[in-house]
């Protein structure tokens, strides 16, 4: 992965991932508090229903008592005539106050009974006839159906009210299977999402209430639009900000680092990248057998062109030669500042007779060229060129630099302004010239 990627990435991890963690704590924690918020809704719900059922139990309790003391219950009871006490059950059981009474035994097994079955709420009187228990009255003065709609009416939920197993009455589709007194859990009813508490209204009877309210309270994250909206804009910011910064890094990485290895005046690379390339570039040409050619060149007589013209005309003889010699690299090709007037040009995949060719269009070049001059007008300049190949009249880096610089040495002292070649030690391959 190139730097720029790497920083893009790392600033975007840098402003994503607390961001994101952040927001995965808000959630748990609005996810806790919401449905806290619900649980402690429904707790206080749960306290109305209790209260409704104790009201209905006290009610029961007072009809209960009332009923204990009737003459023809006791009666009844002396001689435990069944006829007698169903008679007495259906009397009661018609008042407008009764929902379900019921006369049992000392041993609790029905004896009597009159009134709805999904009565809830009972009531329980003992009954005694000479200072002894002969037996007790149930009784309750609500149903299943009046108590649930009185719960749902003050608490606004939905409610199950249950016998055991059995559900009694409900105000929505009974769930598939109760919860267990005092069990808590979410629950789907009818695709509809739910947040249930179940509470024992009475042991002894079994009777469970079941109140369902909604799964959670509040919004997205427990916070209003407005809010959410900072925080969406907060992240968007973030984003933006840190890939603009990654893309403002990576250029002045990629100025720094060209500047690193380019040559200020000519715009070529520097020694330091070219003996990186060189190194890397000659081992590659030896693991597959490809050929591999260096041109080293200086500019003919620069010292007096210096010290005649004076050294910023000399440098505009440099940038002269280096566009020249960057007019002529293939995209493959590298070109360099050697030092001082020299530059170099490594030529990948090519071989003595493909370099040769480009070592002399380059001198040709320069000698149809003119250098303008500080003062006006142009004058001429001319190069000597040396050429060195892999595996022709080199083995290797060192060897091929300076075979090449040997050769540059012969041109020069041949009479400059010409190309000379390092001697020949291995016929060059067929088939890996330069185009």
């Amino acid at each position: 992965m190139r730097f720029g990627r790497r920083l893009a990435l790392f600033f975007l991890l840098l402003a994503i991932v607390p961001t994101a963690a952040l927001i995965a704590i808000l959630l748990f924690v609005s996810s806790d508090s919401q449905r806290g918020k619900a649980d402690a809704r429904l707790a206080a719900g749960l306290q109305t229903a209790v209260a409704i059922y104790g009201g209905d139990t006290a009610d029961a309790t007072a009809d209960a008592k009332r009923l204990a003391r009737d003459p023809d219950l006791a009666a009844a009871l002396s001689v435990v005539d069944p006829s007698r006490l169903r008679a007495f059950v259906d009397s009661a059981g018609h008042e407008p106050r009764v929902t379900r009474i019921e006369v049992l035994d000392n041993a609790g097994r029905l004896m009597a009974a009159a009134g709805s079955v999904d009565a809830v709420a009972f009531a329980r009187v003992g009954l005694t006839q000479n200072a002894r228990p002969v037996g007790a009255i149930r009784l309750s003065t609500t149903t299943a159906d009046q108590y649930t709609a009185a719960v749902r009416r003050l608490t606004d939920r939905e409610v199950v009210m249950s016998r055991g197993n059995t559900t009694l009455a409900s105000t929505v589709t009974p769930p598939p299977e109760m919860l267990r007194p005092e069990q808590t859990a979410d629950l789907t009813i009818g695709g509809v999402k739910y947040r249930g508490h179940a509470i024992s209204l009475d042991a002894r009877d079994g009777e469970t209430v079941l109140l369902l309210g909604p799964p959670k309270s509040g919004g997205l994250l427990g916070i209003g639009p407005p809010a959410l909206a900072i925080l969406v804009w907060f992240l968007v910011a973030a984003v933006v900000l840190a890939w603009a910064l990654a893309r403002t890094l990576t250029r002045l990485h990629q100025r720094v680092a060209e500047q690193a290895v380019t040559d200020p005046l000519t715009g070529l690379w520097n020694r330091r990248y070219m003996a990186e390339t060189l190194e890397r570039e000659v081992a590659r040409a030896r693991r597959f057998g490809h050929p591999i050619s260096l041109i080293i060149l200086d500019v003919d007589d620069f010292k007096q062109i210096n010290d005649h013209r004076g050294h910023m005309q000399g440098d505009i003889v440099l940038e002269s030669v280096a566009d020249v010699v960057r007019e002529a690299t293939r995209s493959i090709d590298v070109a360099a500042r050697f030092g001082g007037d020299e530059l170099a040009l490594i030529l990948v995949e090519t071989g003595r007779e493909g370099a040769v060719v480009v070592g002399e269009r380059l001198g040709e070049q320069m000698r149809s060229s003119r250098v303008p001059l500080r003062e006006g007008g142009s004058m001429g300049t001319t190069i000597s060129i040396g050429v060195a190949t892999i595996p022709d009249s080199a083995e290797d880096v060192d060897s091929l630099v300076d075979a090449a610089d040997r050769a540059l040495l012969r041109a020069k002292g041949a009479g400059k302004n010409q190309l000379r070649t390092a001697p020949t030690t291995h016929p060059e391959p067929a088939g890996e010239r330069r185009p």
